[in-house]
């Protein structure tokens, strides 16, 4: 983990982040997440000299994928938010007087059970269903990226098309409280936190 560096960006009408992962010494990299605009992000890759392997999306609310717009990354998704790139209602953009559909297939699809290969590391996918039907949270070491899964303090609405409070419930039990304690999450809007934080301080989790 110490090869990698990290920058979060808080780009769009809500404060969505995206993150840039990159190996400091092959200058690889991967992007979580697509807010728009895109081009402060755009503007870090160029002078930072990054080769984007991929971008990965934790799911496909229009906060989290306007971005892709007009980027030739290749990009996945959640095969059960795939619906949603190309639905403004689904995505949740026609309540915010938008249109956001992605014109473009994704590449390939992220899986729970397939880690994916990044250098010399692994990423591993976790299915948390409930914000969305293909929400996942990304885990490369000790780092877990959380879309809109768990935040400080609070988890993942449940209120818009396709949400499920009993199936975010199951995900968060099921796939986050069992992590170690020293994991980071870095979520889909705010500041980072820690599993041992929210395992203490996070009404959600509390049994």
């Amino acid at each position: 983990m110490k090869n990698l560096g990290l920058k979060t960006f808080a780009l769009g009408v809500l404060g969505t982040n995206s993150y840039v992962v990159y190996d400091k010494e092959t200058r690889n990299a991967f992007i979580i997440d697509a807010p728009w605009p895109f081009d402060e992000i755009n503007q870090f890759i160029e002078k930072e000299k990054l080769n984007v392997i991929f971008l990965l999306l934790t799911h496909g609310h229009f906060d989290h994928i306007g971005g892709l717009r007009g980027q030739f990354f290749p990009f996945a998704v959640h095969k059960d938010d795939d619906q949603l790139l190309k639905n403004s209602v689904m995505n949740g953009s026609i309540y915010f007087n938008s249109s956001v559909k992605i014109d473009r297939d994704a590449n390939f699809f992220l899986e729970e059970k397939t880690p994916i290969k990044f250098d010399s590391f692994a990423l591993d996918i976790l299915h948390t269903p409930g914000h969305t039907p293909g929400s996942v949270c990304i885990k490369i070491g000790n780092w877990l990226f959380s879309g809109d899964t768990i935040f400080l303090g609070t988890v993942g609405r449940t209120d818009t098309p396709l949400g499920s409070c009993e199936s975010l419930k199951k995900s968060i039990d099921d796939k986050i409280i069992g992590l170690p304690e020293d994991t980071i999450i870095y979520p889909g809007h705010g500041a980072p936190t820690t599993i041992e934080r929210e395992l203490q301080e996070n009404p959600f989790l509390k049994k």
